[in-house]
């Protein structure tokens, strides 16, 4: 389908830049929350931190279990048990997290405890997910303005910058769109950034289209007349051929 015309860090940026705490909090898969031992526990293990999966999202709460000074298992509050591992290599659960070896410290005793709580309301790749909704949305609007993408220099082209009112307009989209999926549309406020992202962006495409998507009025031709006629001896000759691109879509932006 071409390139995307924007990305997660870019959306990412618009949900910080709002003001709102409501429309501030959509989360993506690196949230968490509440990182710990338990109060309880007897050695000093410490965890700084895990690496979600771009794929992860939810909110639930993993425990790791120390079964012997280095050995652990891990389980959920929501399906259980998820499996074993060692702070001497790296622990990973596919398609949800993994622990960096150099994330521990301290010692750890038969029985301790380190919780985390995951905190994301989509994952990063899901986001990507919205990029691309939008990014076809206004391919479909410049092939209807062009003619064909072909037209469209920075289409497919990576070397060509993406116009300012395209990422404009796609970042705009695709925020608004994941923020409505996740939250009711009808909680947003008529006077918030996220309301009037979608106005916004569809503002700017239509500025984009307007200046770069019509084509001339028309174009030059062979000349439309061959023979001047004279008045009292002959009459002139008029040559008309169809235009091959009578609509201009092959206009080059």
């Amino acid at each position: 389908m071409g390139r995307l015309y924007s990305s997660i860090s870019t959306i990412k940026r618009l949900f910080r830049s709002i003001n709102s705490v409501r429309e501030s909090i959509i989360r993506f898969s690196t949230a968490y929350k509440d990182l710990g031992a338990d109060t309880g526990n007897s050695g000093s293990i410490s965890l700084s931190g895990i690496t979600f999966d771009l794929d992860y999202c939810g909110h639930e709460t993993f425990t790791f279990e120390f079964t012997s000074s280095t050995s652990f298992r891990v389980s959920s509050n929501i399906v259980g048990l998820l499996g074993t591992g060692s702070r001497s290599s790296v622990f990973t659960l596919t398609d949800m997290f993994l622990v960096p070896i150099a994330n521990w410290s301290g010692t750890a005793v038969i029985g301790d405890k380190i919780y985390i709580t995951a905190n994301s309301d989509i994952s990063d790749n899901g986001c990507l997910d919205f990029i691309q909704d939008a990014t076809m949305y206004i391919n479909s609007e410049l092939e209807r303005a062009f003619g064909t993408l072909a037209n469209v220099t920075f289409y497919d082209d990576e070397s060509v910058d993406v116009p300012e009112a395209i990422s404009y307009a796609c970042s705009r989209l695709s925020a608004y769109e994941l923020y409505i999926a996740i939250f009711p549309a009808g909680e947003i406020k008529a006077d918030s950034a996220i309301y009037k992202w979608k106005s916004l962006a569809e503002k700017s495409l239509a500025s984009y289209i307007r200046s770069h998507g019509k084509g001339p009025i028309w174009r030059s031709r062979e000349q439309l007349i061959t023979e001047v006629g004279v008045t009292g001896i002959g009459e002139g000759v008029i040559e008309i051929n169809n235009l091959p691109d009578p609509k201009n879509m092959e206009y080059l932006r």
